[in-house]
């Protein structure tokens, strides 16, 4: 909702999240660091009848303070978000992309302060947002969160974020999945064009893009859409609670809904489910 990929207006957020709630979809995750999305969201809701939607936001990279974690720059960061979105208490709060873990397990400060807002009714859960798959862990073991929102790590192309989820379900920690299409690498056709527009291409290995690649070609052959059998893949895994398609328009949302509704033809989901297991048999 911020336009990261593309400019978004607040008239077209309006238009999507009113979509999205018509078709049953109730949580909606945000951040500051998400360039506008908060305020758009917030002018947003001003005008709908939403009242079971539930938000999810994060403190720690607000472009104005980024990766800082003290008790002050917390309370700052949600109170900025509260008056952007026109809400004072959150179903979720999440600790956002911390380069190291120290500042955010810090006496006093990080998932304290969280602990001690949620003690002043301004949250009900508390959750950890990263790409480090060590952090998380982490996180779980000094039980500090509800649940982690791990991100890009686990689809047709990477699962290396299946120990972490494995981990949390048996510590009874929740799994927020992020970013199921790899930032829209797996969801605009070939990869290899998608990838000359997409603002996080940085983050993608060669390896990566070989092997999105590579799931393109198969299914193309089989004539069926990558980003159809990817979100099917991810939703198949009973693991993870809540997948995040990152939705930008109302086109996008009705076709994430209807390829999450739609199976793939028997023939080729027990196909590709055998390709991933002898894809990762050769990983291990």
């Amino acid at each position: 909702m911020g336009g990261l990929a593309h400019a978004i207006t607040p008239e077209e957020a309006r238009q999507t999240i009113d979509r999205m709630y018509a078709l049953g979809l109730r949580h909606l995750d945000t951040a500051p660091l998400y360039s506008r999305s908060e305020e758009n969201v917030g002018l947003a809701l001003r005008d709908l009848a939403v009242p079971e939607l539930t938000i999810s936001t994060k403190v720690g990279t607000h472009p104005d303070r980024p990766h800082r974690y003290t008790a002050d720059d917390i309370r700052w960061s949600l109170n900025n978000s509260s008056t952007l979105l026109g809400r004072e208490h959150f179903e979720a709060i999440l600790i956002h992309d911390p380069p190291s873990m120290g500042p955010v397990m810090a006496p006093g400060n990080g998932f304290d302060t969280l602990d001690a807002l949620r003690d002043e009714g301004r949250l009900d859960t508390i959750g950890l947002g990263c790409r480090t798959l060590d952090f998380h862990k982490e996180a779980i073991d000094a039980g500090r969160v509800d649940f982690v929102l791990p991100y890009n790590d686990y689809n047709l192309v990477r699962r290396t974020a299946v120990p972490l989820i494995q981990h949390a379900r048996a510590h009874g920690v929740g799994v927020i999945l992020g970013s199921p299409q790899m930032q829209g690498l797996l969801a605009h056709g070939d990869p290899m064009v998608a990838i000359k527009v997409r603002p996080y291409r940085d983050m993608f290995t060669p390896n990566d893009l070989q092997g999105a690649c590579d799931w393109y070609a198969w299914c193309r052959e089989r004539h069926v859409d990558l980003r159809h059998l990817n979100m099917q893949f991810v939703l198949a895994n009973d693991d993870i609670d809540v997948v995040l398609t990152g939705a930008a328009s109302v086109y996008e949302i009705e076709t994430n809904l209807r390829e999450a509704i739609t199976p793939i033809p028997k023939d080729v989901w027990t196909e590709a489910l055998d390709r991933v297991a002898e894809l990762d048999e050769r990983a291990a």
